[in-house]
C-alpha cells in the first residue's frame, strides 16, 4: 500500500515505521491512525520480529493534529464511538 502520512519498510525480520509529516511535527490525525493500523496489521502477518517506530524530521510525534481535533469536536457521541471501535479490517 502507498501511505501518505507514514512510511513502512521491512528488511528481513525488522520493520521500520516512520511518521512522515515533519512539517507539522508528525502530529497524528485519522489518516495517520488508519495507515498505522494497516501497517501494523500487515506487519503482524509477516515474519517481522522487531519494529522500530520513528518520526521524520526533528520531532518524533507532537500528538494530535489540532486542525483534526477542531474538525471532530462537533461529532456526536455515536460518531466518536464508531470511529474509536472500527475493526482494523476496515482499513485494509
Amino acid at each position: 500500500m502507498n501511505y501518505t502520512t507514514i512510511s513502512c519498510r521491512i528488511d528481513g525480520a525488522v520493520a521500520t515505521v516512520a511518521f512522515n509529516r515533519p512539517e507539522i511535527h508528525n502530529a497524528f490525525n485519522a489518516t495517520v491512525i488508519a495507515e498505522l493500523t494497516h501497517a501494523f496489521t500487515e506487519i503482524s502477518r509477516s515474519p517481522v520480529r522487531v519494529v522500530v517506530l520513528t518520526g521524520e524530521g526533528k520531532s518524533f510525534c507532537s500528538g494530535a493534529d489540532l486542525n483534526w481535533m477542531r474538525s471532530v469536536i462537533n461529532q456526536s457521541f455515536e460518531e466518536h464511538l464508531s470511529e474509536a471501535t472500527h475493526s482494523p479490517s476496515c482499513f485494509i
